[in-house]
């Protein structure tokens, strides 16, 4: 089971409801400012214990972005 359209909110509520994913794509499309969409993604990242990683951070362990 999967869930869309959600906010750091409502990501946790899916994935204790059993969610194997959320998608929230809809929500980050609705901001018009590319800083808060980054904030964004780092909120929900946060509600859901994600660690955010930036790309000269997986550089470093010898990832490609």
């Amino acid at each position: 089971m999967c869930a869309s359209g959600l906010s750091a909110v409502t990501a946790p509520m899916a994935i204790i409801a059993g969610a194997a994913g959320v998608g929230v794509g809809s929500e980050i499309n609705k901001l018009n400012d590319v800083v808060a969409m980054i904030a964004e993604v780092r909120s929900i990242a946060d509600s859901l214990g994600l660690a955010v990683t930036t790309g000269s951070e997986l550089e470093n362990r010898g990832l490609r972005v």
